[in-house]
């Protein structure tokens, strides 16, 4: 798959309305190679992933939810997370930040505001590689239609402090999913690590630790999750502040600022991911740049047409210790 830093900023200013304004080099190159190894379905509906009528949400047999513990923001968009693997296989980790998961494996992410579905989007492994797939919710919520090409629409949002307003969305093209979905220059998914995965949930009335409702629902091999780290809550007041801007950078920026990330971003030396200890991460080398880029909205370049006012004040708070 061919990349390069200017493909990145190029699928980001064609499609994203954004209420600043992003620097521009004068040339970028948009040739994406991007395999696929799955036929792609036309509708949502065809996989089978949600109860009838699609609109509940209500995952079909086989499909199990899963949460982050840290999250991904995109313009205040809710989100619900699924994964389907094939009956009689598990998941193996080789290590807290990558797993092998069987061929077949479908990831699901769908992203609404209240009383409306947007997008639902799929990292499919078929013949050992992920493909990547978008589908937009017609307006009657019956369904939602394949799209590769991006788009954008107006939603209502509402911030964390209550706070309302309007922007236009942005529903990614294909090119624009796999910039950020992607490791050693191949497609890639970015949040359920075991880390992030590590955490309590509510399955049928009952808190429980997500690692060992996976494991006994068979889709996950057995570890002692004692002895894997958890990534917090970032929007969690009571934890140290070092713990929680950590945990934002790791679910917001590290799938792009790592070794393994961007061939042009990783030459910048600058490693963003939990595991990475503080003084490998060039945070303290960078602190400064990276306080002028998020004050000016100049990152992310992907994902978002809103400023994160509350993770921009939670980084810029924890940069200011370095």
């Amino acid at each position: 798959m061919t990349r390069s830093l200017a493909s990145v900023l190029a699928a980001c200013l064609i499609s994203a309305c954004s209420p600043w304004d992003r620097r521009q080099p004068d040339e970028y190159d948009l040739d994406f190679d991007i395999p696929r190894t799955e036929a792609l379905a036309d509708v949502l509906s065809d996989y089978g992933l949600y109860e009838e009528p699609l609109a509940a949400l209500q995952p079909a047999k086989g499909v199990l939810p899963y949460e982050l513990s840290s999250e991904l923001f995109t313009d205040y968009a809710q989100k619900q997370r699924l994964l389907r693997i094939p009956e009689g296989t598990s998941i193996s980790s080789t290590d807290l930040e990558t797993s092998e998961f069987p061929e077949g494996t479908v990831l699901v992410k769908t992203f609404y505001y209240p009383g409306r579905i947007l997008e639902t989007r799929l990292l499919i492994k078929t013949a050992g590689l992920w493909n990547v797939a978008t589908y937009l919710w017609n307006a009657e919520q019956t369904d939602a239609a394949l799209l590769l090409t991006g788009t954008t629409t107006e939603v209502a949002w509402t911030d964390e402090a209550g706070a309302s307003g309007t922007t236009d969305y942005v529903v990614p093209h294909e090119g624009e999913c796999v910039t950020c979905h992607q490791r050693n220059d191949a497609a890639a998914y970015i949040g359920p690590t075991l880390t992030n995965l590590n955490r309590t949930v509510m399955r049928d009335g009952i808190a429980l630790n997500q690692l060992e409702y996976l494991e006994a629902r068979g889709v996950l091999d057995e570890r002692d999750e004692r002895v894997v780290p958890t990534v917090v809550d970032y929007r969690d007041a009571t934890l140290s502040l070092e713990r929680r801007a950590r945990a934002y950078l790791d679910i917001n920026c590290a799938h792009c600022h790592n070794p393994e990330g961007w061939d042009e971003v990783s030459e910048r030396e600058i490693d963003f991911r939990h595991a990475t200890p503080l003084n490998r991460t060039g945070l303290e080398r960078k602190a400064d740049e990276m306080a002028r880029v998020l004050e000016d909205g100049e990152m992310p370049y992907l994902g978002t047409t809103l400023l994160h006012d509350e993770g921009i004040q939670l980084v810029l708070d924890y940069v200011d210790t370095l």
